[in-house]
């Protein structure tokens, strides 16, 4: 249940609350969450103002054990080889045309600390589309919602997706053209409902949901009815007794 998961980010006044929602979407729990925001598609007359206020709020953020104080928005991530795989993506994008925004940084060697990461692969030519599980988010432009949606669609997963801002209409195309199987709008990509379907399509799951749906699929229709006590004749056919 794998995701290269889009957050597309739309037009909004509301900047404040939209990097809230985009470092929510990628940093929360260190990024390792299957539903985290992996890529951040930006309308392009948003860019700039939505990505200084998205690194200011990142560049707060604390790194640190569950029991530090001040507590930590974010610990480590599980191990070390995972620490040295983020490290070596994040200098592969670096090196094929990727812009930091926001370098990653790892305080110590031997444990796997990590800071939160932003960088721009809008010049990155064939981004590889795996999943990053961790707080690496890689931005880029879309001039228009199709190009958005095409965007966010060019991936071999399809578990989480969301639009901020934009207008009704907007996330109706969003919603009815975005491949995934969980699609929010103005909310983070991930705190999926236990009570709603959870799943997605490509590698992100099978079309069949699980979570709260997972009994649809486990289980077969049985057909019941039933009344308290046994009533009944016959009242037509019978020749006489």
């Amino acid at each position: 249940m794998g995701g290269n998961n889009p957050l597309v980010v739309w037009d909004t006044p509301k900047i404040t609350d939209a990097a809230a929602l985009v470092v929510q979407s990628a940093f929360t729990s260190a990024g390792q969450r299957c539903t985290a925001a992996r890529r951040l598609i930006i309308k392009t007359t948003m860019y700039e103002p939505l990505m200084a206020e998205v690194k200011r709020l990142a560049d707060r953020i604390i790194v640190g054990a569950p029991f530090d104080e001040p507590a930590p928005f974010m610990g480590p991530v599980i191990d070390n080889q995972a620490a040295d795989g983020l490290t070596e993506s994040f200098l592969y994008l670096l090196s094929h045309g990727g812009k930091a925004i926001k370098h990653l940084i790892r305080p110590r060697d031997d444990l796997p600390f990590l800071s939160p990461a932003i960088i721009d692969v809008s010049a990155v030519k064939e981004k590889p589309d795996v999943e990053l599980f961790g707080p690496l988010l890689q931005v880029s432009q879309a001039s228009d919602l199709d190009e958005a949606i095409a965007e966010a669609n060019n991936t071999r997963f399809g578990l989480s997706a969301s639009l901020i801002g934009g207008t009704p209409q907007e996330y109706n195309r969003f919603w009815a053209n975005v491949r995934a199987g969980v699609i929010n709008w103005n909310r983070p990509t991930n705190g999926a409902s236990s009570a709603a379907p959870f799943g997605g399509v490509g590698l992100s799951g099978n079309h069949r949901p699980s979570a709260y749906y997972a009994a649809d699929y486990c289980a077969y229709p049985v057909a019941s009815t039933e009344m308290e006590q046994p009533r009944a004749m016959i009242g037509v056919g019978l020749r006489e007794g």
